[in-house]
């Protein structure tokens, strides 16, 4: 009686671990037949002219789908070619697409304290995902020669378009406030820029003043801390 019991208890949980796998390779197949969707827009609108001020029509058409896409970012030899999206919080896109469909993967979503185009420190997040989505490919920045080989990376906004020059790659944890917005008070980007160079495991020739805008990348980073641990990604823009 008891054997049958237990046998019967391990078929369940086999039935339900087997169904939870299934579950997540399909929603993770969804996504990625969404976010190709999506590239197609964007990649058969970005050749487009437009005026210097006016929206560019890659965001035009973009915007129909969802007018809470803010950007688009794109590093070669990575999956990394996807839609910003930001919400009036840090929570919406952490758990939905840019289809507004609740999902594991989540979007690549601006910070929302960030709201204009002349912020000293724009602010990206995204998941860094097992199957390679999203903000996964951030760390091969830990890899010597694939962040010497791989120094910018392009970041587009609805109305200008950003060469990333990448100055600083690193492990943290959230002790550590990365994403400081508020510059307001004297030498306060000083400080902040000279810190996040200092935290860099690789160093550049590229120079950054208190006068330059930067861009930050972030995502999770379990292996080096299971609760805490973040990856990050910091580069200076340069307005093409």
């Amino acid at each position: 009686m008891k054997r049958k019991l237990l046998s019967g208890v391990m078929l369940i949980v086999l039935l339900f671990s087997g169904w939870k796998i299934l579950t997540i390779l399909t929603e993770n197949q969804h996504n990625q037949r969404i976010l190709a969707d999506v590239q197609k827009v964007y990649q058969k609108q970005a050749q487009q002219t437009r005026s210097v001020t006016s929206t560019k029509p890659a965001f035009v058409e973009l915007k129909k789908i969802n007018p809470d896409i803010k950007g688009w970012i794109s590093i070669p030899d990575t999956a990394i070619d996807y839609p910003i999206l930001q919400s009036s919080d840090n929570d919406f896109y952490l758990k939905h697409n840019y289809q507004k469909e609740i999902a594991r993967a989540g979007s690549i979503f601006k910070d929302f304290r960030n709201q204009s185009e002349s912020e000293f420190n724009t602010i990206l997040y995204g998941h860094n995902m097992k199957d390679g989505s999203m903000f996964a490919d951030l760390q091969n920045y830990l890899d010597e020669d694939f962040f010497n080989k791989h120094p910018t990376f392009d970041y587009e906004t609805e109305t200008k378009s950003y060469q990333v020059e990448v100055f600083s790659a690193y492990e943290t944890t959230t002790d550590f406030y990365y994403i400081e917005t508020d510059f307001s008070q004297p030498q306060a980007y000083s400080n902040y820029l000279t810190t996040i160079k200092q935290q860099s495991k690789f160093q550049t020739n590229v120079t950054v003043t208190d006068q330059d805008q930067i861009i930050t990348l972030s995502t999770c980073d379990t292996g080096f801390d299971y609760e805490k641990g973040r990856f990050v990604i910091q580069g200076k823009l340069i307005e093409k």
